[in-house]
């Protein structure tokens, strides 16, 4: 089983494939992901945010401001751009169980 640090390099790994099925593997099927916007709840809809964020994350340059973890929480905060969207501030906080995404919240300031 992976430990929450692998998970999050599992998970960036993912994210640069800017593939959602893939981001997904790292997660529960009930996982709970928290934004600014929405909750979305479970695989199916998860899955349907990152088919809308994703497209915007081709050639993005992330800027790592701290990443910690601590037992089963995964903290990152971030920032970065490409020529479709730049993110000023972000951070993300995963919760870690078993070696999946159970949890995880994001807020950011995104032009």
């Amino acid at each position: 089983m992976k430990n929450p640090q692998n998970v999050f390099e599992s998970h960036m790994k993912a994210v640069d494939t800017l593939n959602p099925a893939k981001v997904l593997e790292d997660y529960t099927d009930d996982a709970l992901f928290i934004t600014q916007d929405k909750t979305y709840k479970g695989y199916e809809e998860i899955l349907e945010f990152y088919e809308a964020f994703l497209p915007k994350f081709e050639g993005f340059e992330f800027n790592t401001i701290k990443q910690e973890t601590n037992d089963n929480i995964v903290y990152f905060v971030w920032n970065g751009e490409n020529t479709h969207i730049n993110v000023q501030l972000a951070t993300d906080t995963y919760i870690i169980e078993e070696g999946k995404i159970k949890q995880h919240t994001f807020a950011g300031i995104i032009n």
